[in-house]
Formats: C-alpha cells, structure tokens, sequence
C-alpha cells in the first residue's frame, strides 16, 4: 500500500450528449479516449440511475427508453501536471456538462502483492 497525492475530477455528461466535431460520438467516450491517449490509469465511468444535469427535469432508468438521457459520472485520479493536460485537451467538446475538480487530494493504493 503507497499513499498518493493528486487531482481528483468528476465530470457529469448527460448520456445522449454527443461531441459534434467528432462525427457525433459519444462525449463520455470522447472523454474516455483523451484520458487513455494521455496515459491516465485511473478514470471510473458510470451511468446513474436517476438524476438531471441542467435541465431539472428528472430522468429515470424506467422512464428513458426511447431517448435516453440518464447522467453519466466519469471520475478520474491522476498527477497534477496530468490533470491539467487533460482538462485542456477535453476543454473544446464540454457542452452541458459539469467539471469539479478537487487538487491535492491523498489516496491509498492497495495492491494484490499484500
């Protein structure tokens, strides 16, 4: 187990958010691939079962069949200088979408060689 201190981003994209400059793509997967293309090893992507983003309407697994709109929760762990290069790089495609960001935070990574 080694602590470590770096920049923790939670970014909250509606699931039917599409990135248009890059023929329609999903804006979660668009954020996916920089991290990945960056090298960053830590980012979690999940869709929530309930909420809104912006537009206080809320959405329901049950009710978003036809067009899904569901929040999607993308977090991400990475070294400072890392962060910042990827908060630029996906700067230009966030559209109605929220960003927190929350720096020197300390995180324990554990491995399997206990």
């Amino acid at each position: 187990m080694y602590e470590f201190v770096g920049t923790y981003i939670k970014i909250y994209v509606r699931e039917n958010e599409k990135c248009k400059a890059l023929h329609n793509k999903p804006l979660n997967r668009v954020i996916a691939d920089i991290a990945i293309e960056l090298g960053i090893s830590d980012l979690v992507e999940y869709k929530a079962m309930e909420g809104y983003i912006f537009d206080k309407k809320l959405h329901t697994s049950l009710k978003e069949i036809v067009e899904p709109s569901l929040p999607i929760i993308i977090e991400v762990f990475t070294t400072d200088e890392l962060a910042q290069r990827f908060l630029e790089r996906i700067n230009p495609y966030l559209r109605n979408a929220a960003v927190l960001v929350f720096k020197e935070v300390r995180g324990l990574f554990c491995s399997g060689d206990t």
